[in-house]
């Protein structure tokens, strides 16, 4: 399977607790992979939920900069950063720059559908 970002779909997601958040399904179970490669857009003063979850995240910020709460621990992200979020960790990703924050995110399975 070979596709580009520009192809797919992105979606607006929608809540009280988020803000200017937009993600794309670039890679999931329909293409033969066991989990789900997404990219999430956070525009300018977004943000994700302050949430939890029982699986991993793993991300690449491709675009941007922002931050990582994990836990009350605020970490620095830009262009280039790399992170791992265990199951069961509280985490949110904040734009904290000027224009988009886009960050690649690896889920498994059961952490998104279609």
């Amino acid at each position: 399977m070979i596709d580009h970002e520009e192809n797919i779909k992105s979606i607006e997601l929608r809540g009280d607790s988020l803000k200017n958040i937009k993600k794309q399904i670039l890679i999931g179970p329909k293409d033969g992979f066991n989990g789900y490669m997404r990219m999430f857009t956070i525009g300018e003063n977004g943000y994700t939920p302050y949430h939890t979850h029982d699986w991993y995240h793993v991300n690449y910020v491709t675009e941007g900069k922002g931050i990582l709460r994990l836990g009350e621990t605020e970490n620095k992200l830009e262009k280039g950063s790399i992170a791992y979020v265990s199951p069961g960790m509280k985490h949110q990703f904040i734009n904290t720059g000027k224009g988009d924050l886009k960050l690649l995110c690896l889920v498994p399975e059961k952490g998104d559908s279609y």
